[in-house]
């Protein structure tokens, strides 16, 4: 009997090994046919992808090249993104006008979400919305801890020394609550459903999905190859 456990222990052992290694290769498969560097074009998706007056947008207007983010600023993965890699993207495409890069909401974190979500824009409304994402960034902690409260949200407005008379009537008058629910309802339509999400859309309307946190190198691959 003793003989029988243990042999059904290592077969146990191979068979959990087994799935493993299938879920990580059918993982890098998924990967790979996410990043061929292929443009598709997808008149559907399209539609959705045409920068709206409500889209924050980092860099020049007038780049071929536009890079959507679907984001959540309490999304681990997202924080990791900007930490690392954000910043090579920001002065070797956007800062060079090769693209430019452009914020969709995409909250289901919760209340903190939602409000980090509103101060940001009601910082855009004096101009300073990516200031505000950095600093949102910056901050990160871990979810629904209490980073993002509302107390939080107003003190870094005031570490970037806004109107906060202005800032307080934006940040509390629910302007942007349908802004924030539609771009997550629209960022489902077009297939997210995780953070963050990006679409790469070329000059003549060829679309290149890059799903997580991507090193700099295929939002570099994915520019060039718009």
């Amino acid at each position: 009997m003793a003989i029988r456990r243990v042999h059904r222990r290592r077969r146990n052992r191979r068979i959990a090994s087994l799935l493993v290694i299938l879920a990580i290769a059918g993982g890098v498969i998924y990967l790979l046919a996410q990043f061929s560097g292929t443009p598709q074009t997808d008149p559907q998706k399209l539609a959705y992808l045409t920068v709206q007056s409500t889209d924050p947008i980092e860099g020049s207007r007038s780049a071929n090249v536009t890079i959507f983010e679907y984001g959540e600023f309490q999304c681990p993965s997202c924080g990791a993104w900007f930490k690392t890699q954000e910043q090579l993207v920001v002065q070797n495409l956007i800062d060079t006008g090769k693209a430019k890069l452009v914020w969709r909401d995409f909250d289901y974190y919760g209340e903190d979400s939602f409000q980090a979500s509103y101060a940001a824009r009601a910082a855009g409304e004096q101009g300073k919305f990516y200031q505000y994402y950095n600093i949102l960034f910056s901050n990160q902690g871990t979810i629904n801890s209490g980073w993002a409260s509302k107390t939080n949200l107003i003190g870094f407005a005031m570490q970037l020394g806004l109107d906060m008379t202005r800032f307080n009537q934006d940040f509390s008058s629910g302007n942007y609550v349908s802004i924030v629910a539609n771009n997550k309802s629209v960022g489902e339509k077009l297939g997210v459903s995780g953070t963050p999400t990006f679409f790469v859309v070329g000059p003549k309307g060829q679309i290149i999905t890059i799903v997580g946190g991507q090193p700099y190198s295929v939002f570099q691959q994915a520019v060039d190859s718009s």
